[in-house]
């Protein structure tokens, strides 16, 4: 049992690396700013979903006023065809089906056309808002079945307690456990966070291959001086010691991790800082930067060695062009 138990969760974990490996091979033809906003848009989507959703499966059918407000936002959901309009409001789960295929296939058609709908619904899909709409629905269903509720929630209404829902409810309990941290912070304070971790990962990703190559490149001595004081030094010894950080990348990050988030580290939130920049779209298009650069540059490093500025504003702008063939 145990090693049918092992084998699947291998199983699964190869599932995931795939399913995470297509998604971005889909979006990296894409300026990240694009899949960014859309990925955004999508979750509002999402919890119009979920809302509608939760009312049509609690009454079993789609409530005159709520037809109304989807004729509203969903023009042609219900009207496509007579036949299948009566029926959905007869099954609840029909209309919840066809509810969610309509949102793909007319407000997300661009991204259906373009090929990377797969790498928008992955990232989307991973994110705590997107997990707290979901488990909303959930906890409503079973609540307005149990009593029905004098009125239901307007959409605001709906997603400002949704906001309060706990994501990791259904989650994996290893998956849960990293959650965790996510709990030990609002949305706002860990959305800097995040936005402050994504640029100091850059200039580590900037640095890299200087580091790598312990080559005192001028402009990364000048740019590490300026904003990792003392870090120098600290690589320096720790090179010697031949620790748990082999590398000067590792350094590098171990620094800013206890310099500049010691903070979150205190109160037990890094790891949510950590989790929400891996699935960022802007920290991803980065990390494929680098690795672009590095491959490119054949281990040897340009001279002249491009500023910190120059190198992000290419990484802001960079799109693979020959991943779009293959779509």
């Amino acid at each position: 049992m145990r090693k049918r138990a092992h084998r699947f969760g291998e199983l699964t974990s190869q599932v995931q690396r795939h399913a995470q490996e297509r998604a971005a091979e889909l979006a990296r033809h894409v300026p990240w700013q694009v899949l960014l906003e859309t990925r955004n848009q999508y979750l509002e989507w999402q919890e119009f979903y979920y809302w509608a959703r939760s009312i049509i499966e609690s009454e079993g059918a789609i409530p005159e006023w709520l037809a109304g407000k989807l004729k509203e936002m969903c023009p042609g959901l219900l009207a496509a065809e007579k036949g299948k309009a009566m029926r959905i409001a007869k099954d609840a789960e029909s209309a919840a089906i066809r509810l969610g295929e309509w949102i793909d296939d007319k407000i997300f058609a661009f991204a259906e056309k373009g090929g990377w709908l797969q790498a928008v619904t992955f990232y989307a899909v991973r994110e705590p808002r997107y997990q707290r709409a979901a488990t909303c629905w959930s906890e409503s269903v079973n609540k307005w079945r149990t009593t029905k509720p004098h009125r239901y929630p307007s959409l605001d209404e709906w997603r400002l307690n949704a906001a309060t829902c706990d994501e990791s409810a259904h989650l994996l309990p290893a998956v849960r456990k990293q959650r965790e941290s996510f709990k030990l912070v609002d949305s706002a304070r860990l959305t800097d966070a995040v936005s402050r971790y994504i640029d100091w990962e850059a200039l580590a990703y900037w640095a890299r291959p200087a580091l790598e190559q312990e080559s005192a490149v001028d402009a990364v001595v000048r740019e590490l001086d300026a904003r990792c004081p003392g870090f120098r030094d600290f690589n320096a010894r720790e090179r010697t010691r031949h620790g748990e950080l082999p590398e000067g990348w590792h350094r590098l990050m171990f620094w800013i991790q206890n310099h500049v988030f010691q903070e979150a580290k205190t109160e037990g939130w890094y790891d949510a800082i950590v989790i929400s920049a891996s699935i960022h779209p802007r920290a991803i298009r980065t990390m494929e930067f680098a690795d672009h650069c590095e491959e490119i540059w054949s281990g040897h490093l340009p001279v002249p060695y491009p500023s910190l500025e120059t190198w992000r504003r290419h990484a802001d702008q960079y799109v693979d062009i020959s991943s779009s063939d293959s779509l």
